[in-house]
């Protein structure tokens, strides 16, 4: 049952206690309960169902958003959309399913000893997952303008894109994915595995932050939650997943004294650029499914890293702040959004593989809080790494070409300073304008990595099986257990990669 405010303060008992229904959470409860455990799904978020999703962005990006949509790097210099909300991140997200590239599972059998991972031992996860969500590749006539955009230039130019897959069912291209469906045509979480957990018996409690976990006497687990940020709840187990994702699952493991001292590095964003095109023709960006093609043309620029190039759904909240200018100069901008078309160039970091991120507490001066504290306070860092940096502008540059060959007659790369690009000879001038933080506007979403798996304690967080290095009956289920980037839309790679790791787990 979907339970939240209606929690009464005290003591719950559960086998296992998964905290947060994201991708890798609400996999887990539905394989979990499946198996006759008692679970209990904590979920920080609040309950959404259809009927909440009126598009009515001022009230939902504030609902289901990570702070309101504004989390952000410590410096501000990247944003970071994160789902907050029954469902995690699939509840917002724009569909797209990529498996993981064959190239990326080998470089995690080499690097990280990850024999379990092979794309043979994955494979049967993959078609398991993509039957399960409705996964297949996007039919022709259902792209919009938007999507043609890159489709239709990549053919002049001699650019292979192709259609991407999600996981939809009767998707009439209303737009607006990232404020929830209100047609239940997005196969997210909650119409799928945390369904599966329901229906197995799981309970699934709402408007619940997990706020420590700790040892107690017999080798159980015991975690402490707040329940509408006022009412406190205990609840014993034998297990608990922690499913929060790359950016709340170290702080939470942290906080509760599993140190590691891998735990929280390594972070990897998907660095993304965007160039915003303005036509002569009504391209009605807010309108039409959204990702459903791209091109991998650049993917393998270095040692398997790279960019690839995405139309993206412009819903207008995203619009408002990504949109160059200031003042008047952007509300003059946004007033041509019909004839709007935008094409984001997504970066896999970590070629040099070193750690360019970290999540943990940290005192001090603290810019995302706007404040300085001593008491410690969740902190974002992350640099792009100058080679990653090449990558992205490469892509960037790219998709300024693309959006001229397509027959654009403005181009506006996304950067602090409102530059114009009309013609090819333009774009040369744009690059030479300063690119390094808070000067060129990059954002992200899909953080991984924190808490990486691998078979070398020294170097991972967690095992092949998820389970927390020297933890017994602590595991990992969620994106931060990736050990690289996966350079795709991670969703399914998160999935697929929790599904062979209950497979590997004692449960």
């Amino acid at each position: 049952m979907l339970r939240g405010s209606q929690i009464e303060a005290g003591n719950v008992e559960a086998d296992v206690v998964v905290i947060g229904s994201g991708a890798g959470g609400s996999l887990a409860a539905a394989r979990i309960a499946e198996r006759g455990h008692e679970v209990l799904v904590l979920e920080e978020g609040p309950l959404v169902t259809r009927e909440d999703f009126d598009q009515d962005e001022s009230k939902l990006v504030k609902m289901m958003y990570r702070r309101g949509g504004a989390l952000a790097t410590d410096d501000m210099s990247i944003r970071i959309l994160q789902g907050r909300v029954l469902g995690g991140s699939t509840t917002i997200n724009w569909m797209n399913s990529f498996r993981t590239p064959d190239d990326v599972l080998k470089e995690w059998m080499r690097d990280f000893g990850l024999e379990e991972y092979s794309s043979e031992k994955m494979e049967r996860h993959f078609e398991s997952i993509e039957q399960r969500m409705n996964i297949h590749t996007v039919p022709d006539e259902e792209h919009s303008r938007q999507n043609r955009i890159i489709l239709d230039a990549g053919k002049k130019l001699g650019i292979h894109a192709e259609a991407c897959r999600n996981n939809s069912k009767n998707c009439i291209g209303c737009g607006k994915c990232g404020l929830g469906c209100s047609y239940d045509a997005k196969m997210d979480m909650r119409l799928t595995y945390l369904t599966d957990a329901v229906n197995s018996g799981a309970r699934v409690f709402t408007d619940t932050k997990a706020e420590r976990i700790k040892d107690i006497p017999g080798g159980r687990k015991q975690v402490t939650a707040t329940v509408l940020r006022e009412k406190k709840i205990t609840v014993k187990c034998q297990s608990v997943v922690v499913a929060g994702g790359a950016i709340m699952t170290p702080l939470l493991l942290q906080k509760s004294g599993y140190n590691h001292r891998n735990l929280g590095k390594f972070l990897h964003l998907h660095p993304v650029a965007a160039s915003i095109a303005v036509y002569d023709k009504e391209i009605f960006p807010t309108y039409g499914a959204p990702h459903t093609a791209h091109t991998s043309e650049w993917a393998d620029l270095k040692d398997g890293y790279g960019v690839r190039l995405e139309p993206v759904d412009l819903e207008v909240f995203l619009a408002g702040v990504n949109t160059p200018g200031l003042g008047k100069v952007r509300r003059e901008l946004m007033k041509k959004i019909n004839y709007m078309g935008v094409i984001l160039a997504l970066t896999r970091d970590g070629v040099s593989r070193k750690s360019n991120g970290e999540v943990r507490w940290r005192r001090g001066v603290n810019l995302q809080g706007g404040r300085f504290s001593l008491r410690p306070l969740p902190s974002i860092r992350y640099r792009i790494d100058p080679e990653d940096q090449k990558h992205l502008l490469f892509g960037l540059r790219k998709s300024i070409e693309i959006h001229l060959a397509a027959g654009a007659k403005e181009v506006y790369p996304t950067h602090s300073k409102l530059f114009k690009i009309t013609k090819p000879s333009d774009i040369d001038g744009f690059f030479r304008l300063p690119m390094g933080p808070n000067q060129l506007n990059v954002f992200s979403a899909h953080p991984t990595g924190t808490a990486r798996m691998g078979t070398d304690q020294r170097t991972s967080v967690v095992g092949p099986n998820l389970e927390l290095n020297n933890h017994p009956g602590i595991y990992v289920m969620d994106g931060s257990v990736l050990p690289t980037a996966p350079g795709v839309n991670p969703m399914e790679t998160i999935l697929a990669v929790v599904s062979r790791g209950l497979e590997l787990a004692d449960f």
